[in-house]
C-alpha cells in the first residue's frame, strides 16, 4: 500500500517583497503623521513648518509605497498575478494619502 499524502496549502496567497516593503513604508508614514499630531498638541498648534514638513514627507512616502508594488508587478508581468500583500499595501497607502489630502483641504477651507 502506498500511503502518500497529498500536500495542500491552507492558504494560497502570494506574498512579495515589494508588498512587504510597501507596508513598512506605510507604517513609517503613519509614524510621521502621529509625530506631527504629537507636535501639534505639544506646541498648541504653533509648530506649523515642522507639522507641514512631516505631513508632506508622509505623503511622498505613501506615493513611494504605491509605486513600488505596481512597478514590481510590471517587471514580473502577470506570471503569478498581483500578490495579495501588494494589493493590501496599495489600498492602505491610497487610503492614507486620501486622509492626508482631506486634512490639507480641511485646513484650507476652515
Amino acid at each position: 500500500m502506498d500511503n502518500k499524502r497529498k500536500k495542500t496549502k491552507l492558504f494560497k496567497i502570494n506574498f512579495s517583497a515589494a508588498g512587504m516593503v510597501s507596508l513598512l513604508i506605510l507604517f513609517g508614514a503613519l509614524l510621521l503623521l502621529f509625530a506631527a499630531l504629537f507636535i501639534a498638541f505639544r506646541t498648541y498648534g504653533h509648530g506649523d513648518a515642522t507639522i507641514g514638513a512631516l505631513g508632506f514627507l508622509a505623503f511622498f512616502l505613501n506615493i513611494l509605497g504605491i509605486m513600488m508594488p505596481v512597478r514590481d508587478h510590471k517587471m514580473h508581468g502577470a506570471e503569478g498575478g498581483f500578490p495579495m500583500l501588494s494589493r493590501v499595501a496599495v489600498i492602505l497607502n491610497a487610503l492614507c494619502m486620501a486622509g492626508i489630502i482631506a486634512v490639507y483641504v480641511m485646513g484650507i477651507i476652515l
